[in-house]
């Protein structure tokens, strides 16, 4: 079996002829894919398919066993830069990320930083949820780029400065992550007057924190006088949530999951402790 991306969907009739052509029968997976923490093993067994290769990402930093085994293709893509106007950064040292597709681009980048005055510490990769490469050069930078398109990636780094090289359209541009913040805070002030909580649980294997995480919230919550309950599913979104009786919702899977539109609010597991503070 074959997984794709959303944004590799267009090749998915050249990689089936591909695989023909060499006497490999496949299946491709077009579900929704999130990274590699979100991988179509189970899918792969049920197909009867012995192997599971898993496009556009390299293995997940964590730990977790898989129905068949699998391998990563990370299809790097090539960037042919042009000349780049750096003017809208204003700090001297710049921090390079970037996520796998792209890792070849950041030595070039650099050189073009360095052509325009300044100096650039290459990170590296960074995925939606870890951004362990860019803690470790925190202290030497004052900013940093990111090297992709899209702003998913970089609101992910969190409350730092950060600039954006949009590959698609060649320009620079300043990322408002404390919008984020904002409305992190907003949702743990909301939820503060929930008195009843659902604890969200999903069975993708490299988000899934396992019940028994969801069972120490669950405790947590009860024992702050507030009622509390398990939801397992494998898609958490507001339409699959829509009906659930609970004032709130506390998220245990990907911690960007939040970023999305809910009807009601939603924290992570780490800020259970700031909404139930005052209880």
């Amino acid at each position: 079996m074959v997984q794709l991306p959303a944004g590799l969907k267009t090749r998915a009739a050249e990689i089936a002829s591909a695989l023909e052509k060499e006497k490999i029968p496949a299946a491709l997976s077009l579900n929704p894919c999130y990274g590699a923490c979100d991988l179509a093993d189970e899918e792969a067994k049920q197909a009867g398919c012995e192997l599971l290769v898993h496009i556009g990402h390299t293995k997940f930093y964590r730990e977790f066993s898989t129905s068949v085994p699998v391998i990563y293709f990370p299809w790097i893509a090539a960037i042919e830069f042009g000349e780049i106007d750096f003017s809208i950064i204003n700090e001297k040292r710049i921090g390079l990320l970037t996520t796998i597709q792209h890792l070849s681009a950041l030595p070039e980048v650099k050189l073009l930083l360095e052509r325009a005055g300044k100096q650039a510490v290459i990170g590296g990769q960074v995925l939606g949820c870890w951004f362990d490469n860019a803690d470790k050069i925190e202290g030497q930078v004052d900013a940093f780029l990111y090297i992709g398109s899209g702003k998913f990636h970089p609101l992910g780094i969190g409350n730092r400065k950060i600039y954006t090289l949009d590959i698609e359209k060649m320009k620079v541009e300043e990322v408002d992550t404390a919008a984020l913040e904002r409305r992190r805070y907003a949702n743990i002030y909301n939820a503060k007057n929930a008195r009843s909580f659902a604890v969200l649980v999903t069975t993708k294997k490299g988000q899934n924190q396992l019940l028994g995480k969801a069972e120490e919230i669950k405790s947590m919550i009860k024992e702050r006088g507030r009622d509390a309950f398990i939801l397992v599913m494998n898609e958490i979104n507001d339409t699959t949530l829509l009906g659930v009786k609970a004032d709130a919702f506390v998220n245990t899977a990907c911690p960007r999951i939040v970023e999305d539109s809910f009807s009601k609010p939603i924290v992570n597991a780490e800020d259970v402790e700031k909404v139930l503070a005052d209880s």
